[in-house]
């Protein structure tokens, strides 16, 4: 699942992202940088993740289907769900997992 940023609505200076019931248990916090040169390649694991985009532009894949994100955009991991992220230019993203 992608929450676009752009849809989310501002409220008592909060921007609430939603996870649909999702918990995920933080084991890693890792800030990443994908390039044209360092995709980020299709995998799946059993632990949930969250990636947040916060620089840049790029094109997630979620079991095969590829889908743009832009800056602050959260894509939401569950497990077992096969995902990767590559880009044209340069992403920099938050993966929580």
């Amino acid at each position: 699942m992608i929450v676009r940023a752009n849809d989310i609505e501002v409220a008592n200076g909060r921007k609430p992202y939603p996870l649909g019931g999702l918990k995920v248990e933080v084991e890693h916090f890792v800030v990443r940088i994908t390039t044209p040169e360092n995709p980020f390649r299709p995998h799946a694991h059993e632990q949930p993740e969250l990636w947040f985009v916060v620089k840049g532009e790029g094109e997630v894949t979620l079991e095969g289907v590829p889908q743009a994100v832009i800056e602050g955009d959260l894509i939401v991991i569950e497990p077992w769900l096969e995902h990767g992220l590559h880009t044209a230019t340069r992403v920099e993203w938050i993966c929580l997992g």
